[in-house]
């Protein structure tokens, strides 16, 4: 025997077919997955973005400030001298 509560598919009503209750429309679930590369490609960029501007702001430390975060100087240059899309 068959749990009533268990259906989730669809439901019938008064006529079509109608999707059941918290179900995600089908075009709205061809939309999310269309949309993933983009986003991620958006995230790679922004991410790349934010790296590079943190490395010009290390790179604008003075040897005290180096000092005090416990960075020398020739590891800042290491870090600015990697191409902005490497972590």
């Amino acid at each position: 025997m068959e749990d009533p509560m268990r259906h989730t598919d669809v439901t019938s009503s008064s006529g079509p077919y109608t999707a059941a209750p918290g179900a995600v429309p089908a075009a709205d679930r061809v939309t999310r997955v269309a949309s993933r590369p983009l986003w991620r490609l958006l995230d790679v960029l922004f991410s790349a973005m934010e790296r590079r501007k943190q490395r010009h702001a290390l790179m604008r430390l003075d040897d005290h400030q180096l000092k005090d975060i416990g960075v020398s100087r020739s590891e800042v240059e290491q870090e600015v001298s990697k191409p902005f899309w490497r972590g």
